[in-house]
């Protein structure tokens, strides 16, 4: 069944369904950095990967990055797609790398070891957050799981995805959008 795309939800967060069936998604909060008639792009921003560091999956650390505390920075499981491959999302005061997103959205997206090296350096962005793999949709995908009511979208905190816990953004999500989770179900109806 061919699903019509629904509104652009670029820039948006999508918030797992209590009842969420992927348990690769459970209680997880999605940035969707792009969504169009070919499918959805986003990254999981809550799951840390089990105390993984940026020292823990860098085989050859730049110099300048193994003598700061940036080899501390935590890595998070962006989803299930190349899983083996690094992002990096940051805020958009950083120009040196090509950003592969909408010049509407206030992040940016790389893939360049350069953001790593400059930030080292106190030259990168002012927030930044280091993910493997993404979260993808295939063409009309994304819009079946919303009219499955596996998703509820809100409003991304921006500043969020790069300060808030893990554990914390989605209760914090939920009740901004000021909703009770256990009023919630997957079930949808007709009167």
């Amino acid at each position: 069944m061919t699903q019509t795309l629904v509104q652009s939800l670029q820039g948006q967060f999508l918030l797992a369904m209590p009842g969420m069936a992927d348990p690769r998604f459970l209680r997880s909060v999605v940035y969707i950095v792009a969504h169009d008639s070919e499918g959805a792009m986003g990254f999981v921003i809550n799951q840390r990967a089990d105390g993984l560091s940026l020292g823990d999956i860098l085989k050859d650390i730049p110099e300048a990055v193994a003598k700061t505390g940036l080899i501390n920075l935590p890595v998070y499981v962006g989803g299930p797609v190349q899983s083996d491959q690094g992002f990096v999302l940051h805020t958009s005061d950083y120009e040196k790398t090509l950003n592969s997103l909408s010049q509407e959205l206030p992040i940016a997206l790389t893939q360049s070891a350069d953001v790593l090296v400059d930030a080292a350096r106190g030259q990168g962005p002012e927030m930044m957050r280091l993910f493997l793999g993404y979260a993808g949709w295939g063409s009309g995908q994304l819009e079946g799981e919303l009219q499955d009511n596996a998703w509820l979208v809100c409003e991304a905190d921006i500043a969020g995805i790069f300060t808030s816990q893990s554990d914390e953004l989605y209760e914090k999500s939920v009740a901004a959008m000021g909703i009770d989770l256990a009023l919630l179900s997957n079930e949808g109806g007709e009167a």
